[in-house]
């Protein structure tokens, strides 16, 4: 036991659960997609920390601590699985009758941003979600994951460009396929042609 052990009291599994579990669960939700399903890994973060507090020394925050074991755990299950919610979880409670075109966008753009991060690999959607969603800097991710940062900055500089190619092979396929539904000459002739 470490001479810091004696100067402080150590964390219960108790409290660390009613602490963190609130912030273990939002931090899962903004990596896996906000209708994605994180009971398991969400069980997998409190059973490594419960199972690891006897041995935490105090050389770093709790909170550092439990934010490495999440975002280990959120590599670990996006390594086994990719995940990809249908929509987004929006507080429908305050949106008014005009609101609704905002609602259906905003559903919209987060079903495409989480259907394209499913299409990175786990290392570069893990970078990608700290640095551009959570905020994080690249050296706080680098603490947290216990990464090297020239490998962070290159796994979210991988990352963006990847999304960067799936958004524009979206937008692309989307225009193709207004341009086939408004009627382009093509259509319109092959359906006349079509008519006895």
């Amino acid at each position: 036991m470490s001479i810091l052990g004696h100067l402080w009291p150590r964390p219960t599994a108790e409290r660390v659960v009613r602490d963190y579990s609130e912030w273990v669960y939002r931090r899962l939700k903004r990596i896996f997609g906000p209708n994605a399903d994180i009971d398991d890994a969400y069980q997998t973060v409190f059973v490594e920390v419960i199972r690891a507090l006897p041995s935490f020394a105090g050389r770093s925050q709790l909170s550092t601590w439990i934010r490495r074991i999440t975002y280990n755990v959120a590599y670990q299950e996006m390594r086994l699985r990719y995940r990809q919610p249908e929509c987004t979880e929006i507080d429908e409670s305050n949106i008014g009758q005009t609101d609704v075109t905002y609602l259906i966008e905003a559903r919209e753009a987060s079903r495409c941003l989480y259907a394209a991060l499913s299409d990175l690999e786990p290392t570069q959607r893990l970078a990608v979600v700290l640095h551009d969603l959570e905020g994080l800097t690249l050296k706080d991710i680098s603490t947290q994951t216990g990464r090297p940062l020239p490998t962070i900055a290159s796994q979210l500089a991988s990352g963006r460009a990847r999304l960067a190619r799936c958004f524009a092979a979206r937008v692309f396929a989307n225009k193709l396929e207004d341009s086939v539904k408004v009627g382009s000459p093509h259509s319109e002739r092959s359906t006349k042609e079509a008519k006895p």
